[in-house]
């Protein structure tokens, strides 16, 4: 049975992709091993097979969870605007 993982991509450096696998730890990935779609915010599906002399990883964009999660933090950010009074912060 395949491993499966969630990454999300934080940003872009270059050529590389930081991506936070499974909520935790954060990694670097050449972005040549992502979908070329693939933009920061995204989440990746991956899964794993392991095998003995090999191992093969599938990483699919999951539009269904890339908006849900970006509907979720609109909301968030919209609730936060709701309770900020606003004005200047003086220093």
């Amino acid at each position: 049975m395949p491993e499966s993982h969630r990454f999300i991509i934080d940003r872009h450096e270059g050529d590389l992709a930081v991506v936070e696998v499974d909520g935790g730890p954060v990694l670097d990935l050449p972005r040549w091993l992502l979908p070329h779609a693939a933009r920061p915010d995204d989440v990746l599906a991956v899964s794993v097979e392991l095998g003995t002399d090999r191992a093969v990883v599938t990483i699919v964009r999951d539009v269904v969870a890339t908006e849900r999660a970006r509907a979720e933090a609109r909301r968030a950010v919209d609730r936060l605007r709701r309770r900020d009074p606003g004005g200047d912060v003086v220093l």
